[in-house]
């Protein structure tokens, strides 16, 4: 299985959280990210990142396997 560089954005998003995306992610932020490293999936790259950062949560395109959704505020 082909390894994906993985990042987790330093600064939280809007909503407080870091996100992890993959380096190919279509709306990868133009935020300062830490290199993960290289991984077959999305979920050790979690496990490492949730080591330092949170909360945290991953990229639902790009990482949808990880992605926790979380209560619908639009409902």
């Amino acid at each position: 299985m082909m390894q994906t560089r993985y990042l987790v954005t330093k600064v939280p998003e809007s909503d407080g959280c870091h996100f992890l995306h993959s380096e190919n992610c279509q709306v990868l932020p133009e935020l300062e990210m830490q290199d993960l490293g290289q991984f077959e999936t999305c979920a050790p790259a979690m496990e490492q990142a949730a080591e330092i950062y949170a909360p945290l949560n991953a990229c639902a395109l790009c990482c949808s396997d990880c992605y926790i959704k979380t209560g619908d505020s639009a409902a």
